[in-house]
């Protein structure tokens, strides 16, 4: 979700009771304070975020789906009914004196006829049909859920990132309030040195600047954590302010790099298959379907269409159709369903380029950071002993506050280096987890 769409969308109760949190004070009871984990953070997002409801959705769209199909087995009933008036009927003209000779006369037909029809009929072969068009419900419904939870595994990612920011921002957060109490206290030995003359009033005004400076920063990251804040609650569908503690994520060091059970791949087997059934169903379209049938009527005239006395009359009987037109274009068909194949299976093949392309990048950034990690605690004991000398060396005037200045961002960078290093290392090893799918 772009920050630009939460930013701009209305402003609620609970986001400026947000914004009121993050410029409050930064002091809160311990008992007050909610912590988190990002496995909590993530299982929150998949029990409450919307797409869990369109799972659900999606479910019973396919039962009735199937349903429907199976409702071709049933048998199908027809009603009929007809009234007609003739302005001539059938009659047949034989003399009088060979009517009394046979024994039997014919009358002539009613111009007024009506009739009510009952049809039922049963299909009883199909060539596998019905169970065809169900399977290939049942795999598009596969498709259509594991695209659903596919979207869900990119928020699952958007909460990783989420969580790495914050991190690295109240570690920006903690240095620059490290930063204020050295440069305060930087100020009582430049107030001495003055008062020795030692050094300048400037001095003096150029500290008051830097603390505007990192007061300025402060208010900017604070901002930012709001803003993430805001994003985090989105995802998870649950309110979380600022003094939420997210608890450092813990390394499992996955070695296993299989990523066949996320849902975006195996989207690419189930467009296999349903192309296996369609060609299956091509196979069937020129079978012929044949069916059972019984027809009952009543009114007048009946079958026999000399008899115009009201009554009831019947048929039974078996039904053949054949689609020879079928055969017109299965073949082409055919082919079209192999071309698809040969589609996903080329864009399969480019996944997994992707895929090993980006768990190869993943694996060299955790080796970097725990390499980078172990050289870190050195460089800032360094830092902070050079520092510690320049403390003294600006107390006793012996050099600028600029140099001291250089000193001091030299220890920050130092921290935030170590801090950034630490929460990408174990980011990183999340990040792994939600790209092989180990958080389902």
């Amino acid at each position: 979700m772009k920050l630009t769409r939460l930013l701009n969308r209305k402003i609620g109760k609970a986001d400026i009771l947000l914004l009121f949190v993050c410029f409050s004070s930064t002091t809160v009871f311990s008992q007050d304070v909610r912590h988190y984990t990002l496995d909590e953070l993530i299982h929150s997002a998949y029990m409450n975020y919307p797409y869990a409801g369109q799972l659900d959705l999606t479910k019973k769209q396919n039962d009735e789906s199937v349903k429907s199909i199976n409702t071709t087995w049933l048998p199908q009933v027809s009603v009929l009914g007809k009234t007609t008036y003739q302005s001539e009927v059938t009659a047949i003209s034989i003399p009088a004196s060979l009517e009394q000779k046979m024994g039997f006369s014919i009358a002539g037909g009613d111009k007024f006829q009506y009739q009510g029809q009952v049809g039922v009929s049963q299909l009883i072969y199909d060539g596998g049909m019905t169970k065809t068009q169900k399977e290939i419900t049942n795999i598009n419904n596969d498709i259509q859920e594991n695209q659903i939870k596919s979207s869900m595994l990119q928020v699952e990612d958007n909460i990783n990132s989420l969580f790495e920011v914050i991190l690295i921002n109240k570690e920006q957060t903690k240095i620059i309030n490290f930063q204020q109490r050295d440069l305060e206290m930087r100020k009582q030995d430049i107030s001495y040195a003055i008062q020795n003359g030692i050094s300048l009033k400037t001095d003096m005004q150029e500290i008051d600047a830097d603390l505007i400076q990192l007061k300025q920063q402060k208010t900017s990251l604070c901002m930012q954590l709001c803003q993430y804040f805001v994003q985090l609650s989105s995802f998870t569908q649950q309110h979380i302010d600022t003094t939420a503690v997210l608890d450092f994520p813990q390394l499992t060091y996955i070695a296993d790099n299989n990523y066949t059970s996320r849902p975006d791949y195996q989207i690419f087997g189930q467009q296999i298959k349903s192309s296996d059934f369609q060609m299956k169903k091509l196979n069937q379209e020129i079978l012929p379907q044949v069916s059972m049938f019984a027809d009952g009527y009543y009114g007048r005239p009946g079958l026999n269409a000399m008899d115009y006395s009201t009554h009831l009359s019947g048929i039974v009987g078996v039904s053949f159709s054949w689609n020879v037109s079928s055969l017109y274009d299965n073949t082409h068909k055919k082919k079209l369903v192999n071309i698809n194949r040969d589609f996903v299976k080329n864009n399969q093949s480019i996944y997994e380029i992707n895929m090993d392309k980006q768990i190869e990048n993943l694996k060299i950034d955790l080796l970097k950071n725990k390499d980078l990690m172990n050289s870190d605690d050195n460089i800032l004991t360094i830092r902070s002993n050079v520092k510690d000398v320049a403390a003294i060396q600006l107390k006793n005037g012996s050099i600028t506050l600029t140099d001291y200045l250089i000193k001091l961002n030299d220890v920050s960078q130092a921290m935030i280096n170590k801090s950034i290093h630490k929460i990408e290392l174990s980011m990183d090893d999340a990040k792994m987890r939600t790209l092989l799918n180990k958080n389902n």
